[in-house]
Parts: C-alpha cells; sequence; structure tokens
C-alpha cells in the first residue's frame, strides 16, 4: 500500500491529491497553480504514484535543474519510509554531467565527443559496462541490485566500479516506477526519443508531471534554439576545402559574408542555402578531420544545417555581435509547436508551479488550452505572506535618471526602520550600481557581483541565514531563483522596478508575432516573462508553510491592469511608505 509521505496534509494538499486522482483517471491534463511552502511535490507525487500502481503505468517527473530534484527524491524516501509497498526510483541528469571521464570538453560538444569515445573504445567506464554485443556486465547487475536510485548514490557506485555512471542511471530507470529527469528528457527532439526507448517510458503509458512548469515555455524555445559563431564557420570553410569539397564551403562563405555585412544585431536570410543531400558531404568532412578527441568545426556546421533545415517561417534568424566575436543565432518563437504534441503523447499530464498567473496565458503558450486547472492557496501562504505595491516610485526608463535617488531614499527609510534581513532586487546590475551610490546608509548592504564563484555566493547565503544583513541583487541573477535562505532570516523582499528585458530583434520578433497570433503581443513577450521573474524573485523568501514574509514591489506600473493580472488578489496599494502598512499587518 502507497501512504503519503507525512503524518497528516497541509491545507490544500487534499485538494491537490483528488483533482490529480481524477485527471488520471480520465488520462486528461491538469495545470496547478500552488502557493510556495505548502507541499505541493507532495502531494502530486503521491497521488501519480500511487494510480501508477493502479494501472501499472510509470511516473516521469521532470525537472528544469539538478537542484530541483533533491525535493522529489527526499519526497519519495519519505514516502517509502510511511508504505508497506517500496517504490523504486530513477534520477537521471544530463551525460555530461554524470561523466567520469576525464575532459574539458564544452558543452555543445559533449554528446559528440562521448560518441568518438565510446566508438574508438578509449572510455574504459564504458567498455567496463557493456559487452561488444550489448549485454550488461556482472558488475552493472551487482551496481542495480545495491539500492542506487539519485544521480549521486548512482555515480558513487560507478566510481567504486568503474561503470558509466549516466548508463547505469537509464539501465536503473528501466526498473523503476518513477524517473526523475531533465526537461530536455521530454522535450529535446534531439534527446527524448532515445531516452524514452533506453529506459522503457512508453509515454503511451506514463503519466508526465513537470514542476516549476512556468520555466517551460523558455526552457522549451532555447532547447529549439541555435547558433553557430563566425570563427567555427571559418574553421569549417577551410576543412570543407582542405577535404575536398568545395561546394560545401562556397555556401558556408555565404553565410560568412552575410555575418560580415551586419554593423549591428540584424536579420539575416540563410534559409535555403543547404539543402538536405549537403548532410552527406558535411559527414564527409567530419570524418576527414575527426582523430582521437578532436572534434572538427564542421561537427557543429552539419547541426545547425540539420537544424537550420527544419525551420519555422515564423523563427527568427539573425546576426548577434558579441564580445567574444559574432553569431548566426536562430531562435524558435513558438514554445506551442514542440510542447503539445510531446504533452498529448503521454497517458496524462500535470503540470505545476507557484507561479502559474495567469493559467489561461500558460495553457495558451504551451498548447494545451484542453487542459483543466486548480489554483490552491495553503491557509499559511496568505498569513505568511503580505504584498505591497509602492507607487511612490518607477523605473521608468525616460524617469530613471531622476529616479535613482528617489529610490534610493525609500530604501533608506525602510533599511532605517525595519532591522530583518533583506533582499532588494533590481532590474540590472548598472541600475543597483546607481541605486546604490545616492545611498545614505551602505554598512549593512552586500552586493552581488557578475560571474559570481559558488562559494562567494555561499558565503553570502550563509550571512542571510544566520546575520544581520542587506543584500542587493539582480532578478535573473544569482540569487533570484533556486534558493532558499535558512531560518526564514530574510523577512522583506523588495523588487525595485519591472525588469523588463533589454530591447533586441529577437524580443521585438516574438512581440510581432504574438500580436498576430493573439493580439496581445506585449504581454506575451514582454509582460508576462517579466512577472514570472519577479514572482520567482518575490519567492525567495518563503520556501515553508511557517515561514512569513513582506513582498514589496517598488514601481508604480505594478497597480496597471497589465501587471494586476499576475499577483494575489490580496496585494496592498500604497502612494509611499510601505513600512507603515508593513508594521500595521504584523511584518516589521
Amino acid at each position: 500500500m502507497i501512504s503519503f509521505p507525512f503524518k497528516s496534509m497541509r491545507s490544500g494538499q487534499k485538494d491537490i491529491i483528488e483533482a490529480v486522482e481524477k485527471t488520471i483517471k480520465k488520462r486528461e491534463k491538469l495545470i496547478i497553480q500552488a502557493s510556495t511552502g505548502m507541499g505541493k511535490t507532495a502531494a502530486v507525487l503521491y497521488a501519480a504514484v500511487k494510480a501508477a500502481r493502479e494501472n501499472n503505468l510509470k511516473v516521469l517527473f521532470l525537472t528544469a535543474k539538478h537542484t530541483h530534484q533533491n525535493i522529489v527524491y527526499d519526497t519519495v524516501k519519505k514516502m517509502n519510509d510511511y508504505s508497506s509497498e517500496k517504490i523504486k526510483f530513477a534520477g537521471i541528469n544530463g551525460k555530461r554531467s554524470m561523466c567520469l571521464f576525464e575532459n574539458s570538453v564544452d558543452p555543445p560538444l559533449f554528446i559528440e565527443f562521448c560518441r568518438a569515445v565510446r566508438e574508438q573504445n578509449m572510455c574504459d567506464f564504458y567498455s567496463n559496462t557493456f559487452t561488444r554485443n550489448k549485454d550488461v556486465k556482472p558488475a552493472v547487475t551487482e551496481a542495480l541490485s545495491s539500492g542506487i536510485s539519485d544521480p549521486k548514490s548512482v555515480i558513487e557506485k560507478a566510481r567504486e566500479l568503474e561503470l558509466c555512471p549516466y548508463e547505469l542511471s537509464l539501465l536503473n530507470a528501466k526498473q523503476s516506477t518513477i524517473v526523475v529527469a531533465n526537461y530536455s528528457h521530454a522535450f529535446d527532439p534531439s534527446i527524448a526519443l532515445g531516452f524514452t526507448i533506453r529506459t522503457g517510458i512508453d509515454p503511451a503509458n506514463t503519466i508526465l508531471v513537470v514542476d516549476e512548469a512556468h520555466n517551460l515555455p523558455s526552457k522549451i524555445l532555447d532547447m529549439n534554439s541555435f547558433s553557430i559563431s563566425q570563427r567555427n564557420l571559418e574553421k569549417a570553410y577551410s576543412e570543407a576545402n582542405m577535404a575536398g569539397y568545395n561546394d560545401i564551403a562556397v555556401k558556408v562563405d555565404k553565410i560568412i559574408a552575410e555575418i560580415r555585412r551586419a554593423t549591428r544585431e540584424t536579420a539575416v536570410e540563410i534559409r535555403g542555402i543547404f539543402r538536405e543531400r549537403d548532410l552527406d558531404e558535411l559527414e564527409e568532412v567530419v570524418k576527414f578531420h575527426e582523430k582521437g578527441y578532436n572534434i572538427p568545426a564542421a561537427f557543429m556546421l552539419k547541426n545547425f544545417v540539420e537544424k537550420l533545415l527544419s525551420v519555422k517561417d515564423e523563427d527568427i534568424i539573425y546576426v548577434s555581435i558579441e564580445e567574444k566575436g559574432r553569431r548566426v543565432n536562430v531562435n524558435s518563437l513558438d514554445p506551442a509547436d514542440y510542447s503539445s504534441g510531446v504533452v498529448d503523447s503521454f497517458y496524462s499530464a500535470v503540470l505545476m508551479s507557484g507561479t502559474f498567473r495567469p493559467i489561461n496565458m500558460f495553457a495558451s503558450l504551451l498548447g494545451i488550452e484542453d487542459a483543466k486547472s486548480i489554483e490552491v492557496d495553503g491557509d499559511s501562504s496568505k498569513s505568511g505572506r503580505l504584498m505591497v505595491i509602492d507607487k511612490a516610485v518607477t523605473s521608468r526608463f525616460s524617469a530613471r535618471e531622476e529616479q535613482y535617488s528617489k529610490i534610493a531614499g525609500e530604501i533608506d527609510d525602510i533599511m532605517e526602520k525595519i532591522k530583518h534581513n533583506m533582499i532588494f532586487f533590481f532590474p540590472s546590475y548598472h541600475f543597483m550600481d546607481k541605486v546604490y551610490q545616492s545611498m545614505a546608509e551602505k554598512g549593512r548592504i552586500i552586493r552581488e557581483e557578475q560571474s559570481m564563484p559558488r562559494d562567494r555566493k555561499n558565503e553570502i547565503m550563509e550571512r542571510l541565514s544566520y546575520s544581520s544583513a542587506v543584500l542587493f541583487a539582480v532578478v535573473n541573477g544569482n540569487f533570484s531563483e533556486s534558493i532558499g535562505v535558512k531560518n526564514n532570516m530574510v523577512k522583506l523582499i523588495c523588487i525595485v522596478g519591472v525588469p523588463f528585458e533589454p530591447p533586441s530583434i529577437k524580443l521585438k520578433a516574438m512581440q510581432v508575432y504574438y500580436d498576430k497570433k493573439t493580439g496581445s503581443g506585449f504581454e506575451y513577450a514582454q509582460v508576462l516573462p517579466t512577472m514570472i521573474k519577479v514572482m520567482q524573485a518575490a519567492g525567495r523568501g518563503i520556501r515553508s508553510a511557517k515561514d512569513k514574509c513582506a513582498i514589496v514591489l517598488m514601481d508604480s506600473r505594478y497597480d496597471t491592469p497589465i501587471f494586476r493580472k499576475y499577483l494575489p488578489s490580496e496585494v496592498l496599494t500604497v502612494d509611499s511608505d510601505p513600512v507603515t502598512v508593513i508594521r500595521e499587518n504584523g511584518f516589521a
């Protein structure tokens, strides 16, 4: 018998369980908006695993980041502690992150590197895992019977027996009810098919669960967007000439000419330069230059051309001019083109997040308008969270210069009257530095730095968790997502301004595309992704049901209808002095 992983259910968990059970029974899709800290992972996992056992199904649980998987492993282990029937689970990370073979290969090249060393019998870890007939060796059977589950335990056992951790994880997944993996394992077309075959996952007999699914639209666009640098194109041009494929070199040269003509970020049209038949010749160029660990630039060109041949009419192709050089980029604009078919292929699907308002827009973005939905706020979420819009200032570009000192004054006032630890999130490093320069009291302030080392980040998190500090950070930086401050020490989060993405050709193309598709291009292209970032940053202070945190949105624009729909209904508004409202409501 499968039991709930805790002695009692929190408010809202029963509603989630009933909704998930009903969804799976009817083989439908469900979108869950549930507040942070109310235990939605436990509720969804319990209902999904119970249904999986009753109907002889698997559960594929997807996360955006490896760090998000730990709560899943902890929950399943607790479920096993309470259940008479034990659930076997397997965790799988990306192949490169699990590799024990010493290498310094760039991530985009790792799959090809792995293939090359395997085929040349250079990887002992892989050779120790399989016979030449692809049968598993005795050490693998020993490893699989040892209780390995999450990637950490798999890697430890693989290192001990000198086996391939990734292959071991795939084999472990075949005999598991729950498989925990990354979004790419289901939504990246270059990975998904091989992954499902090798793990024994038949989507038609698998319940799909997507965690933190507010990330899914942007992640899908990233998976289906690609680029190649001018430097690699020039190398591939030389490699094609050297291998005797001059017609390929001529075509590459046409793309290089387009790049060189660009004086700023600009759209280019390179569709039609290559044909399907060119792929065979590109493969020959790759073989001509591929030796040992060497991965020729022609391999990157071949990958680029393969994807370019299937590019959609609405996709944007442009040249970017960056510090490291120029690139040709191909960006997808509509995640629904890829997501709807994937989600539909599963027995049932559950997508959950604490940042899913408004649900109908997310459903539209993912092409799953037929999904049912449920919004659940635990009792603790409303009593533990106070959200206030401070209308006294704005980060509107036309008013910024005069606003920096005014914003600094607002922050000085908050820091003087409230002595809790706080985090102030800014739209950019430049904006943060401008406000910091105008601050009267700087002694308690720690500033986030670009390219911050992990140990420095951990040091700041420890300080926020155990001593007095105020952090100035940037939305979409090191601290705005996937962190949790211990001991509920951060009791105020302030989002300074509206952190719109800087103007770009990609952003403009997306706005035009969604204007044609929905009539709401600005909202789909700019407001929605911005508010996802805002609400994620705002949630850093509440990581459990017992936590309390005040959230200040410091910009008058948050009090307009286009932004209000993304905010909880109980949000308060002040013309100035948010501290008084915070105190009156018991949050200071």
